[in-house]
């Protein structure tokens, strides 16, 4: 440790032999460094606070009806567009500042530093993200009233821009679709006239309620094969019921239960069935008592003939359609069965008539149907494409015409004021100038100055060395020192030793004390030296 601390003691007494180099070094970093500091020009802020409200009643309300517009996508968009060049130009044109740029050059670095210099930010991110919150926009310059133009300026254009720039859209995209809109007019038009004359023409060929044309001939041809069936049917049941009226005789013979003989009822004594009846009953009981040869058997049997030939006689007058002669009239009965199958058969015969009506009505229909098979099919498909164009065209017109309304009402609810600017704090500099801080310019100069004072020396200690103590002699020699002269100084010599260090103190002394002076007189300082470099 104790050999440390020597070597650094002998570090600072080789420094010191350049201790007014060091101190010369120091003044003159300081007088060039504080003369270039109180040189630099004044830097004033301009600044301005603005605040987006879009949480207008009117927006809640408005809610499906209008279109919601981003206006935080549009704020970004007009901080873009004011940091762009062509703006910047008319930025400096308005506040003048073009005049300092004669040249090419100077414009593009005029543009450069306008830049660089403005900031327009909102003051909280999720606030300036949804595009509400406040903005503020500052500027700096050399001159207040410059300053003060050009956030004056951006101010400006940056409310009525915004407002501006959704203006300008609602009128395109309203113009845009006005002229959709009459264009979708001309076409709906001329679709709904192709339309009608194409139906006109091919009035009876277009699908109705029935469907299509191949639905149209599937249908007929289904029904027609049905109808070919049930009329089928039909006949088959007519013929069997033929067949069965054929087997059936129209009357029958008998007598109701409570009805006696021919002897009980004189009335019906001339009845043929009666008196048949009567003779068989008589004849039998003849039979019982004689022979077969018997002459009233015999009388009776012929007489039984003649009424039995009479009877078929009747029966074969009221098959033919003629009217009886009375004789059978009592013991005569119509059949039911037959009565019923008669009636079965006529039901049958019209069912056959309808059915036979209906083939041939379908029959022709389904021959009409596959005559048109090249020219319905077409007419079909026109019909399909023309329907298909009108709506198309039809839903693009009332689709154009529902939103031009919801851009108006959008326009008008803009109007009214969904989203306001407040200015919150208008255009305003400061009376001091926020740039530069001198006194910590100063002071780094001042510190600057004394770190040259000390590294200076040190390095020419370095370029230049001196062996300060006997140690330090034999260690760079690697030698023994056998002994050492000491020096006696006399008294002038430690009376001049005494003066250089008070002159050595007082320049260091009066470098800080110029720096108060300096820094305590640096306004007046900064006048009087723009007053000469102006």
């Amino acid at each position: 440790m104790n050999r440390i601390v020597e070597q650094i003691q002998d570090e600072i007494r080789g420094a010191w032999r350049f201790r007014w180099i060091g101190i010369l070094i120091a003044w003159g970093v300081c007088a060039a460094g504080w003369i270039l500091v109180t040189a630099l020009p004044d830097t004033y802020e301009a600044t301005a606070r603005v605040y987006v409200d879009t949480k207008s009643i009117l927006r809640p309300l408005l809610q499906g009806l209008t279109i919601s517009a981003d206006v935080g996508s549009e704020l970004d968009v007009v901080r873009q567009a004011l940091l762009s060049r062509p703006h910047l130009e008319k930025v400096a044109r308005s506040a003048e500042l073009d005049l300092r740029a004669r040249t090419p050059q100077a414009r593009d670095a005029l543009i450069a530093s306008l830049q660089k210099r403005i900031l327009i930010e909102g003051a909280g991110s999720k606030s300036a993200a949804a595009g509400e919150g406040l903005y503020r926009i500052s500027f700096k310059d050399a001159s207040r009233e410059n300053s003060l133009a050009v956030v004056k300026t951006l101010l400006n254009s940056f409310v009525e821009d915004t407002l501006g720039s959704k203006r300008n859209n609602q009128e395109t995209a309203q113009r845009f679709l006005d002229e959709q809109i009459r264009d979708h007019e001309t076409r709906l038009t001329a679709a709904e006239a192709s339309l009608s004359e194409f139906k006109k023409k091919n009035v009876g060929s277009m699908p109705d309620q029935r469907g299509d044309y191949f639905g149209r001939l599937q249908t007929e041809t289904t029904a027609l094969n049905q109808a070919r069936n049930s009329l089928g049917l039909a006949e088959s049941r007519q013929a069997e019921v033929s067949r069965q009226l054929s087997g059936e005789e129209p009357f029958i013979f008998g007598f109701d239960a409570g009805s006696g003989s021919a002897s009980a009822d004189p009335g019906r004594g001339g009845d043929l069935t009666f008196r048949i009846q009567d003779l068989e009953k008589k004849l039998d009981e003849l039979l019982l008592r004689y022979t077969e040869k018997h002459p009233e058997v015999v009388a009776s049997r012929k007489t039984l003939d003649e009424l039995r030939a009479r009877q078929a006689d009747e029966l074969a007058r009221l098959k033919a359609g003629r009217q009886a002669t009375g004789s059978l009239s009592s013991s005569l009965k119509s059949n039911p069965v037959y009565q019923g199958l008669q009636l079965e058969l006529k039901r049958t015969e019209v069912q056959v008539a309808e059915l036979r009506q209906d083939v041939a009505q379908r029959s022709a229909s389904v021959a009409d149907l596959k005559r048109l098979v090249n020219s319905v099919p077409e007419v079909e498909a026109e019909l399909t494409r023309l329907n298909r164009d009108y709506e198309v065209t039809r839903s693009q017109y009332l689709e154009l015409v529902k939103r031009r309304e919801t851009a108006n009402l959008s326009e008008d609810a803009d109007r009214t004021g969904t989203v306001k600017f407040d200015v919150i704090d208008p255009p305003v500099v400061g009376a001091e100038p926020v740039a530069p801080n001198r006194p910590i310019l100063l002071s780094a100069v001042l510190v600057a100055a004394l770190a040259a004072a000390l590294g200076i020396p040190y390095v020419l200690n370095q370029v230049r060395p001196v062996f300060q103590t006997v140690r330090s002699l034999t260690e760079i020699a690697g030698l023994p020192v056998l002994a050492a002269v000491s020096r006696t100084w006399t008294q002038r010599h430690r009376a001049h030793v005494r003066v250089d260090a008070l002159r050595f103190s007082g320049a260091a002394a009066l470098l800080f004390v110029v720096f108060g002076a300096v820094v305590a007189l640096q306004d007046l300082s900064v006048r009087l030296l723009h007053r000469l470099l102006g």
